[in-house]
């Protein structure tokens, strides 16, 4: 938690500038100090109920600016830290591989960013671990401790789902497999599954409150997604793949030893094995041949894209940090390191009767780790579903990334495996999590690098008398003049009230630009009197410049 911290602090997130989509959240808090009122704002897909009163919180006592409103999240964000590492203890895990495990989630390029916003994913995520930590801890107490433990589970899990409401899918899923293990257990049994009836109906009642909200994103319900999965089966499974890859590169550290496990048992296992992982690099070869722009990452775009954090939304014109050659050596790594893996899946009969075991007649030392991957396993299912009607983002991984980590060292630890081989991989996945974590570090400071230029530069705008919509200084600063003029973004999410939506403006139509923050004029642009504003950062090149620049065409 200490290092984390640190690192949270040396990318120098205090620019008075969003990320993300934080200026709509902090407006919504805002708003609730000003009038007392929960008022969306069109693009709220969260409910943000208990991430506004808590934003609102801080708001009163500090004054509003989204430096204050970010220092709010990072209570949260130690905590799902130091959850985490409590959590794959708790799943099996020895204290050196659990530090690994806490460090590869804690460090990485989509949750380093998100400690230092105003984002809901951070303290989700901390309610989420909170009720998973409190529902496995419930099967394995005493018969005095469990019944707080389980109320400290479902009162975390449905308070997260208050703010952002996949949440509520860990009291849903762990509720019911909680009775179904300790069925023998009457009293444990009875109460369990009335507390999943309460939060079940809590849930679907707040929803339908929500739905019912002027300007709040309308949430569709499961079953029609599921009609739509059906409709499009080609889309799901693309998403899926890239879903899997997007998972394997943030989990590479705790690969490795499994990666090299595999290789030698390839190298001296069975013929049918040696072919089947031989055919699956020649149709990898082939296909990056065929197609050059699968040799290339991220998979899944937002946080982690070419650009540094967030891509071009900050700035456009950002100079490529991922080049080329880069994005192609990693993403090789990556589908070599899986052809290798899939040749563990030979022995799929052996994995399903260890899995079925594992979740039909788990241990109480075993319990954790099959909660943990029940849970993992539907909330995969959920956002691959979840992928036909709203965009899915790499931060979305971030839930069940300490199980995969988990669940890829614990199998190459599998009986018989274990040997002075894996000893001497180890030094190398934490060298592979030290790139990883500098990355994650370099990056989140060269966006809030940047953050600060835009700031200066746009306020040398407003100095000369340019008004805020007719500057153009990035999404998160363009979205938060919207609001401010008008209190609502143009969101085709927005079906309450009926034609809010002009399908003819654009997300922001209050900001008619005169002048534009890139990195260099564009043949739209032209040099302005305002000149530029350099900046440094950790990222080459390491000397850059936001450059002020007046719109000449339309």
């Amino acid at each position: 938690m200490a290092i984390v911290a640190f690192a949270m602090l040396i990318v120098r997130p205090f620019a008075e500038m969003p990320y993300g989509d934080d200026f709509a959240y902090a407006h919504v808090a805002l708003n609730l100090v000003r009038s007392g009122h929960l008022l969306y704002n069109g693009w709220d897909a969260a409910m943000l109920l208990s991430h506004a009163y808590w934003g609102a919180l801080f708001i009163r006592l500090f004054g509003f600016s989204f430096a204050c409103l970010r220092f709010s999240t990072m209570p949260f964000a130690l905590g799902a830290v130091g959850l985490c590492y409590l959590l794959v203890r708790q799943a099996g895990l020895k204290v050196q591989d659990a530090t690994l495990v806490t460090l590869l989630f804690g460090l990485s390029p989509i949750f380093l960013p998100l400690s230092v916003s105003y984002m809901t994913d951070v303290p989700c995520l901390f309610f989420m671990f909170a009720s998973l930590y409190s529902l496995s801890k419930a099967a394995t107490s005493s018969e005095f401790r469990n019944y707080g433990w389980l109320a400290l589970g479902v009162a975390t899990g449905f308070l997260g789902g208050t703010g952002r409401q996949v949440a509520w899918l860990v009291p849903l899923v762990l509720l019911p497999y909680l009775a179904w293990v300790k069925r023998r257990e009457t009293t444990l049994l009875a109460v369990s599954l009335t507390a999943w009836i309460l939060v079940l109906g809590g849930a679907v009642g707040i929803t339908q409150w929500f739905n019912h909200q002027l300007y709040a994103v309308y949430q569709p319900s499961i079953l029609s997604e599921l009609k739509l999965v059906v409709k499009h089966p080609l889309g799901e499974v693309n998403i899926t793949a890239r879903l899997l890859l997007m998972l394997l590169l943030l989990c590479l550290p705790a690969a490795l030893p499994l990666v090299v496990r595999a290789s030698l048992d390839t190298w001296h296992g069975s013929r049918p094995r040696q072919i089947a992982v031989a055919v699956l690099f020649l149709g990898l070869i082939s296909a990056i041949l065929l197609y050059p722009s699968l040799a290339s990452i991220p998979w899944i775009y937002s946080t982690l894209n070419w650009e540094g954090i967030n891509g071009s939304s900050p700035l456009p014109g950002r100079p490529i940090v991922l080049t080329a050659p880069v994005r192609a050596l990693v993403a090789i790594l990556v589908y070599a390191a899986a052809c290798i893996l899939a040749g563990e899946l030979l022995s799929i009969r052996d994995l399903t009767r260890r899995t079925l075991r594992l979740l039909l007649n788990p241990s109480n030392e075993e319990f954790a780790l099959a909660a943990l991957s029940l849970f993992s396993v539907c909330y995969f299912v959920l956002i691959v579903i979840r992928a036909v009607d709203f965009a899915v983002f790499d931060r979305y991984l971030l839930p069940i990334l300490p199980w995969v980590a988990t669940i890829l060292l614990l199998w190459s630890q599998m009986e018989g495996r274990a040997d002075r081989m894996l000893h001497r991989v180890i030094p190398f996945s934490w060298a592979l999590l030290g790139v990883l974590a500098l990355y994650a570090i370099a990056s989140t400071q060269d966006l809030w690098a940047l953050a600060q230029a835009r700031v200066t530069a746009a306020k040398r705008l407003e100095a000369a008398g340019v008004p805020r919509t007719a500057i153009d200084a990035g999404f998160e600063y363009n979205g938060w003049t919207q609001l401010l003029v008008t209190g609502r973004m143009n969101s085709r999410w927005v079906v309450n009230p009926p034609g809010a939506y002009d399908p003819k403006l654009g997300q922001t139509p209050s900001v008619v630009p005169l002048y534009r923050l890139e990195y260099r004029p564009t043949p739209e642009t032209a040099a302005s009197q305002f000149g530029s504003v350099p900046y440094s950062s950790f990222l080459p090149p390491f000397h850059k410049q936001v450059s002020i620049d007046r719109i000449s065409v339309r």
